[in-house]
């Protein structure tokens, strides 16, 4: 009857494992079968939680698969099985963090300077995990981005943000597979009084598993921000306390037989190193900084220590939660039983299965919406020796695409494309302070913003450079030229004009010498006597009379069509279902619309429009003596 409940929970205890780690184990695989036969793997090949979980689940199988093994070798038999465990865990999880992965298509970006570079051939997994891991503007100035058109990977400049996966990979393996361990040795020994601690291990290894499960598939909604917000400072908290609990709880299952003194300090000292260990990982990985959880002085560090008010709380609370279950447990001769049992697993099967939904209908990072056209809303900043001075608003229009970001003057048709690489990072309040020399203090402040990213690098064939920059809800442009910031627009999306419109301006541009830097390289510029020519035609005039000669497209949704007469005046022509609408001359001496005409009004009448000295009829001379005489000055005393 024994060997029977041995064998059926041997087998089942595989099945389970296998089960729950399936996702791990398939994608696995399948890296290593790809990296096998190609030597590499594509970006969109690595699988999210491979690593470390596949080697996590590999030890645990295997030593679920060899437990019959170990149980032979009596008092050795599970240090035995955690050696082998944790030895195939760091092989497996060495293997998985060397594997190459292609980034030749992909650029590298410094983002603390926004330099663009050449990413080679291949970089290897463990920066991919890297990628996973939120990490605050503080550590921004040793970050590299790899980034392709539809991606980013946002890579560490060193390997300390590896303390906390395999902190708690080591100790969700020495749980699960004590478990194992002592489920077997109970059922082989038939000693229903280890039941008790059983279900004190069973309880705590899940509510490991599912905090990690929801944490790895949410991130706790945590920010790159060194300020979170009231739910991922509530969960992250309560992550940490849910961690050195349970390991104290765990480790307390051992010693419910031995005093209390014992039997409880132990543990709860446990959980308190734990916790503590949690936070110098994150110190370690952050350069000596935290995340906090709030502002003021119950969330700031203390002198001398990394940690707040509210952090040594929650260190404590780990403590205090270790310390109230066993003495609970202690003293109730049937608590914890198989209800409470299965109450705690139905309840981290829940939020383990929330995460995964979330994570599953979670969009992507790279959000489409940034994608469109935008428009000049203020001026933020400009260099202070620049000529330019901005007044009202700017007849610009931006787009964003996938491949490329266009600027377009609305006015004259002038337009730019240029390369465009998504690298969504967090950025500190000191990002445009840094790039600059000149009157930092009128930079804008950033500290009042709470979330702060660049969110692209753009440059121009005249090699100038260009950020995208997320303040909060706000989108700005700021261009660079050399090592300085040139100027900071916030712009706003806009509809007038569209995608679709930019991309066909830009096809009529770039096939009409856009690199030329004026209309003294065009050969088929319209001429003041084509203007007269067309002018002969009056109402017979049609939109074929224009063809011949090179235009640039303008306006709102980029539908008139500027023709500039070799002299400096302007022929503006509208199209409406194919057909000439208007063709308005605009003369070099105004610039105000509503004294321009139209060429079908025939030739006498632009001739007298284009004649100078009519176009000083419609001056006014403003008289400020109201008429009256104005007596003159006459050197000559006797004069009067």
């Amino acid at each position: 009857m024994i060997k029977n409940k041995n064998r059926r929970f041997y087998l089942i205890s595989i099945a389970v494992i296998t089960i729950l780690s399936a996702y791990p184990l398939i994608n696995g695989i399948r890296m290593a079968a790809i990296s096998a036969a190609k030597g590499a793997i594509e970006p969109e090949q690595y699988a999210k939680y491979v690593v470390p979980y596949t080697a996590i689940c590999v030890s645990i199988l295997l030593f679920a698969v060899l437990l019959p093994i170990f149980l032979k070798l009596k008092r050795f038999a599970f240090p035995a099985g955690m050696i082998s465990a944790y030895g195939v865990f760091f092989v497996v999880e060495r293997f998985f963090e060397t594997i190459q992965i292609h980034v030749a298509g992909m650029t590298l970006i410094d983002t603390s300077t926004l330099t663009p570079d050449n990413a080679g051939s291949a970089a290897t997994a463990d920066i991919w995990q890297a990628a996973l891991c939120i990490v605050s503007p503080d550590m921004r100035g040793q970050s590299l981005t790899y980034a392709s058109q539809d991606s980013f990977l946002y890579v560490l400049g060193d390997q300390t943000y590896k303390a906390h996966y395999y902190l708690i990979s080591l100790i969700m393996i020495t749980m699960v597979c004590g478990l194992l361990y002592g489920i077997a040795k109970m059922l082989r020994d038939n000693d229903r009084l280890q039941m008790k601690p059983v279900f004190l291990r069973g309880a705590s290894t899940a509510a490991l598993v599912a905090m990690c499960v929801f944490a790895n598939t949410t991130a706790f909604f945590r920010r790159a921000d060194p300020i979170q917000t009231p739910l991922a400072s509530a969960l992250t908290g309560l992550f940490f306390v849910m961690l050195g609990a349970a390991a104290g709880i765990y480790a307390g299952s051992y010693l419910l037989k031995k005093d209390k003194r014992f039997g409880i300090g132990a543990p709860v000292l446990l959980s308190l190193c734990v916790t503590v260990l949690m936070y110098i990982g994150e110190a370690v990985m952050m350069k000596g900084k935290l995340y906090r959880f709030g502002t003021g002085w119950f969330f700031g560090g203390l002198p001398g220590i990394v940690l707040a008010p509210v952090d040594i709380l929650i260190v404590l609370l780990s403590g205090a939660a270790a310390w109230m279950i066993l003495a609970a447990a202690r003293k109730h001769e049937n608590w914890p039983g198989k209800r409470t049992l299965i109450a705690v697993v139905a309840l981290c099967t829940a939020v383990a299965a929330s995460g995964l939904v979330i994570a599953a209908t979670a969009p992507e990072s790279m959000d489409d919406d940034i994608f469109g056209c935008y428009a000049f809303d203020e001026n933020l900043y400009i260099i202070p020796f620049s000529s330019f001075m901005i007044f009202g608003q700017m007849p610009y229009v931006y787009g964003l695409n996938e491949s490329a970001f266009i600027i377009a003057n609305t006015e004259t048709g002038d337009m730019q494309s240029c390369t465009v690489e998504y690298c969504k990072t967090p950025v500190s309040a000191d990002e445009f302070s840094s790039k600059t020399n000149f009157m930092s203090e009128w930079l804008p402040d950033l500290s009042c913003y709470k979330e702060r990213y660049l969110l692209a690098v753009m440059r121009g064939e005249s090699g100038l450079e260009y950020g995208l920059y997320q303040m909060d809800g706000e989108i700005w442009l700021v261009k660079l030229q050399g090592a300085e910031i040139w100027y900071i627009y916030r712009l706003v999306k806009t509809e007038t004009t569209t995608l679709a419109d930019l991309e066909r301006a830009l096809g009529l541009f770039e096939g009409s010498q856009p690199s030329a830097p004026s209309l003294a390289d065009v050969d088929n510029q319209m001429t003041l006597e084509d203007v007269y020519t067309l002018a002969r035609k009056g109402k017979a005039l049609t939109l074929q009379d224009f063809e011949p000669f090179f235009y640039r497209l303008t306006g709102p949704g980029f539908k008139v069509r500027r023709y500039d007469v070799a002299g400096a005046d302007t022929v503006f022509v509208r199209v409406k279902d194919g057909k000439l609408e208007s063709a308005r001359l605009m003369s070099r001496r105004t610039t105000d619309p509503s004294h321009m005409i139209d060429l079908r009004e025939g030739f006498e009448a632009i001739a007298q429009y284009m004649n100078p000295m009519d176009s000083f009829m419609d001056i006014t001379i403003e008289d400020t003596y109201d008429g009256e005489a104005v007596m003159e000055y006459n050197q000559d005393e006797n004069a009067h």
